[in-house]
C-alpha cells in the first residue's frame, strides 16, 4: 500500500486540528452553535476525503466530533429552555 504524499497528510492533520478547535469553541453557549455545526461538517469532510487511510491526528478528529456534538446538544438545550421560559411568561 502506498503512503499518502506528505502534503496530503499535512493537510489531513491540519483539518483534524481545525475540527478539534471548532468543536472546543462549539461548547460556548448559543454563540458556539454555528461553530459546533462547522466542526461536525469538518469531521465529515475529513472522513470522506481520507477513507481507508491512516490519520495521525485521528484523536483530535474524534474529539472534535465529540465536542461539536456536545456543543450542538448544549446550545439546543439552551434554546429550548429559553423558549420554554418565554412561553411560560405569556
Amino acid at each position: 500500500m502506498n503512503a499518502p504524499p506528505a502534503r496530503a497528510q499535512a493537510r489531513e492533520i491540519q483539518r483534524s486540528l481545525h475540527c478539534f478547535i471548532l468543536g472546543g469553541l462549539g461548547l460556548l453557549p448559543v454563540i458556539g452553535f454555528p461553530l459546533a455545526l462547522l466542526a461536525l461538517m469538518a469531521f465529515r469532510r475529513v472522513c470522506v476525503e481520507n477513507r481507508g487511510r491512516w490519520n495521525p491526528a485521528r484523536a483530535y478528529l474524534i474529539w472534535g466530533f465529540v465536542l461539536g456534538s456536545i456543543g450542538v446538544l448544549f446550545s439546543l438545550g439552551v434554546f429550548f429552555f429559553l423558549l420554554l421560559s418565554l412561553l411560560a411568561n405569556l
